[in-house]
């Protein structure tokens, strides 16, 4: 078995990254892909009353917390949940 050669610096900028689902779309005039119907603004909502920060102000998302979050409990015309398995992965410290 040969070992992995490691890449160059030039090589990892060179990369494009992949993302999977929809918390990175973006519409034709730029702006964010957002769900037309979801829960998650009042998930949003309630997380600012009720929960607090380390320095004891609100809680606030980061922009793709909020993005994922309205992903993650968005709901069909029907008021059902379009996702019903998800996995987000970050690295440690990231939100």
């Amino acid at each position: 078995m040969s070992p992995i050669s490691a890449l160059t610096a030039e090589e990892i900028d060179a990369l494009e990254p992949s993302f999977l689902g929809p918390t990175w779309q973006k519409a034709p005039d730029g702006s964010w892909l957002l769900p037309e119907h979801t829960l998650g603004w009042q998930v949003a909502g309630w997380c600012a009353e009720y929960l607090r920060a380390e320095d004891g102000g609100p809680w606030r998302f980061t922009r793709e917390q909020l993005r994922w979050t309205l992903w993650w409990y968005a709901v069909d015309k029907h008021g059902r949940f379009v996702y019903r398995k998800g996995v987000l992965q970050r690295l440690k410290g990231w939100g």
